[in-house]
């Protein structure tokens, strides 16, 4: 390129400032090359296809084996329940409840005495109660926060995500709700004859303990009715008589499971039905799904919910049928199984699994069986971990963290 030297510059006279002259500049050379759109339309289309094809492929694939990646040994005393909770583990049992890691620190443990013991857990808190006992004890994820005792027996207990407690007792067949905060004080008290409703069989409460929701069985004349009550402890509700926003009443129907799950949606599980409803002030039905076979089992967690009933195919066969559907009603899954199990629930990784004890299946969302494997010993609960091939094994005498292969 050559240099550009100005050597005079011209003194502008008179006659010049009438007219100026333009100054001419040097132009730089303009690249003006665009790659063809039909480059970048092929490039897009080039990523889509790839990141399909990896979606795919993690749906499809299924795995047979495993390895061991870690195993910690651990010594139990009777029979125990485990459970995850907050990336550990809780383990409870009659004789008290500990809280661990996954390699068996121990984080906190309480002892207690309890014949039928049970938990639930909301936020940082978690309660133990002794069914058709009279303690109910309180934790959070730090550890012992205080305990209730009844002068009559727990049939079930629920925790709100600020340690709120809310107990269904019944004696000489009245049955009795009572809500305490963390601290023991009682905020609500109320009783429910048979006469004038029923029993009570399944309780649920929202995770602001703002909301409770009650499935109470009615038998008169041989007839069954279930009604679902909802109470509402806001100040909207306490418009209403007793804190009743909503009633829905089933004929010839036995709902024996209620809850809230995820933005405290309440879902209400009949015998060939599953309710789903809005959350609002009037729990208003959002969707109602039949079932045109009795449901054998049930499960959810908080994004879907499903069941296992009995099929009968065309040539007379019976099989197991697999269903689960979104919080919005909305079928996502369809699956005949052939496997047996004692036991059935939805990880919170969304994935199905089925246990008899030693036999594990994991199925995923789109129906493909991702993982089946008989283990010499018993595993008493499977947690799913940081990746899709990663899971831990709570079995007799180990946690194992393992790797599908």
């Amino acid at each position: 390129m050559e240099d550009f030297k100005i050597i005079k510059i011209p003194e502008q006279t008179e006659e010049d400032g009438q007219q100026e002259e333009p100054i001419l500049k040097r132009k730089e050379p303009e690249d003006d090359y665009t790659p063809p759109k039909k480059r970048y339309i092929f490039l897009i289309i080039l990523l889509i296809l790839s990141i399909v094809a990896v979606i795919v492929i993690k749906i499809i694939s299924t795995y047979d084996d495993y390895e061991e990646i870690k195993t910690w040994e651990r010594v139990d005393t009777g029979e125990s329940t485990y459970s995850s909770f907050q990336g550990n583990i809780l383990k409870y049992s009659g004789d008290g409840i500990f809280y661990t890691s996954y390699d068996g620190s121990l984080i906190w443990n309480y002892t207690y005495d309890m014949t039928n013991p049970a938990i639930d857990t909301c936020g940082n808190y978690i309660i133990a109660y002794d069914k058709k006992g009279s303690e109910v004890d309180i934790f959070s994820n730090k550890g012992f926060v205080n305990q209730i005792s009844t002068n009559i027996p727990v049939i079930d207990a629920r925790v709100a995500g600020q340690g709120t407690v809310a107990l269904l007792l019944q004696e000489n067949n009245t049955s009795y709700i009572q809500m305490y905060d963390k601290t023991g004080t009682l905020l609500v008290s109320g009783e429910i004859h048979p006469e004038n409703r029923g029993f009570p069989v399944s309780m649920a409460l929202s995770s602001d303990a703002t909301k409770l929701l009650l499935s109470i069985i009615n038998v008169n004349g041989g007839d069954i009715t279930s009604e679902l009550v909802f109470y509402d402890f806001t100040d909207k509700g306490k418009e209403e008589v007793d804190n009743i926003v909503a009633t829905y009443t089933y004929i010839g129907t036995l709902i024996p499971k209620v809850e809230f799950v995820n933005k405290d949606k309440a879902l209400a599980f009949a015998d060939k039905k599953i309710i789903v409803f809005n959350n609002n002030l009037r729990a208003t039905v959002a969707k109602e799904i039949n079932v045109s076979q009795e449901m054998k089992s049930i499960f959810y967690n908080n994004t879907h919910f499903g069941y296992v009933c009995e099929e009968a195919l065309e040539d007379g066969t019976v099989v197991n049928q697999l269903n689960v559907y979104n919080l919005y009603g909305l079928k996502t899954t369809t699956k005949e199984i052939t496997e047996s199990f004692t036991d059935i629930s939805l990880m919170e990784n969304n994935e199905v699994l089925l246990s008899d004890g030693n036999n594990i299946s994991i199925y995923n969302l789109q129906g493909f069986e991702k993982f089946k494997y008989t283990f010499d010993e018993k595993v008493y609960s499977v947690i799913p971990g940081a990746t899709s091939r990663r899971y831990y094994l709570i079995e007799e005498s180990r946690t194992e963290e393992i790797g599908l292969k």
